[in-house]
């Protein structure tokens, strides 16, 4: 028996891409013969079987205070001392139950246990899934790393990491979940309408990573009669400055900005017609996933990831550093019915045949059995 020791601070309030992989890996394995999981996560939404930590949350409405809402590093502060207060329960569990391998994604927990095995000791392996991605030195003192991309494995081997203790394998997704068709009833659920081409793009409301800035100006080149904008994501402390950028550049009524729970994602997708992230880098980009198992056109900027996971051919890839070139592929989907049906098709056999957990199981099984082989995997 292989003990598997998983973790997310976030997991359970926040629907970021660590928290997503920790919830999909955790579903997708824990009923594997031979592989117990133990899940570590925030209270709130807690899933089956997980241990509920409780932690001061990150988002908490006492960071708004004043004296502390002027502090300069308040954000780091508040995910630290979540973090702080999360390690202890995780730290107990790793030294008084049976743990062959700590999987993660967010650090500091790690960090600290990492301290406490070179001082104390103790048999747990570390395993990094580095979604984010983070930079090689920043977790050169892993046992193992599981990277996502072709991008990152050759990062790693580039700076130093031994070969032999990384993996690359992707992130796996429940595809049959996203693959219902689109649906116009989810509309009227949404409030969209129902006479427009639906422009989505999931991801956190935010200028600098996820480039909402560059997604409006495009956007505002459309004609707003024949479409219409959804933006659905995790609030950032600069949501709001996104907010009045749109109501600036947008007509009323051509646009809507949502947060939506994770179960609900597969009817955000049902309600859309083309998908796009204006990111430049992505650590891994789940959402394309979904987005493609959704039957959707795929809309991103053409790099070695995007290039691998949605295909070089893809007619969604662009260089999105371009003016006009998100508008400008956005009327070729409206003027080429075909090739918009084709791609859509193509992008949903590409998600099913590399990226659903089905396809993928056997891999992170064979990773932990590596890294844990006295266990009967």
């Amino acid at each position: 028996m292989i003990n598997l020791t998983l973790y997310s601070p976030g997991l359970g309030y926040i629907n970021r891409g660590f928290e997503s992989l920790t919830r999909e890996i955790y579903q997708s394995l824990r009923q594997q013969d031979d592989l117990k999981i133990t899940l570590f996560q925030a209270t709130g939404e807690v899933l089956q079987g997980a241990v509920p930590v409780w932690a001061p949350k990150r988002t908490s409405s006492i960071y708004d205070w004043h004296l502390i809402r002027s502090f300069k590093y308040r954000q780091f502060v508040s995910y630290l001392l979540e973090n702080l207060f999360f390690s202890v329960p995780l730290t107990l569990h790793c030294y008084q139950n049976p743990c062959d391998i700590l999987y993660f994604s967010d650090a500091i927990p790690a960090n600290i246990l990492h301290r406490l095995r070179e001082k104390l000791g103790g048999s747990f392996k570390f395993l990094f899934c580095n979604g984010a991605p983070a930079n090689p030195k920043d977790y050169m003192h892993y046992d193992y790393v599981q990277v996502m991309t072709p991008a990152q494995y050759h990062e790693a081997v580039d700076a130093g990491y031994p070969q032999e203790n990384l993996f690359l394998i992707p992130q796996g997704l429940q595809c049959n979940v996203y693959s219902n068709p689109r649906d116009l009833q989810q509309r009227d659920r949404w409030n969209l309408p129902t006479d427009r081409t639906i422009v989505l793009s999931v991801g956190a409301i935010s200028f600098v990573h996820k480039r909402m800035d560059w997604l409006i100006e495009e956007f505002s080149k459309l004609d707003p009669d024949q479409f219409f904008l959804w933006i659905v994501g995790q609030p950032e402390l600069e949501t709001p400055k996104v907010h009045s950028l749109a109501a600036t550049k947008l007509k009323p009524g051509s646009y809507q900005f949502d947060s939506v729970p994770y179960a609900e994602m597969p009817s955000v997708y049902q309600a859309a017609d083309i998908f796009t992230l204006c990111s430049l880098n992505e650590g891994f980009g789940r959402v394309y996933i979904e987005a493609m198992a959704a039957k959707l056109p795929v809309l991103a900027h053409r790099n070695i990831n995007t290039e691998w996971i949605l295909g070089a051919d893809n007619l969604g890839l662009i260089d999105m550093t371009q003016t006009d070139a998100l508008r400008d592929r956005i009327l070729y989907f409206q003027q080429h019915p075909t090739q918009f049906d084709q791609q859509r098709h193509n992008n949903q056999v590409i998600a099913f045949e590399r990226f659903d957990w089905n396809a993928l199981i056997p891999a992170y099984l064979a990773m932990f059995q590596t890294i844990a082989p006295s266990g009967q995997l």
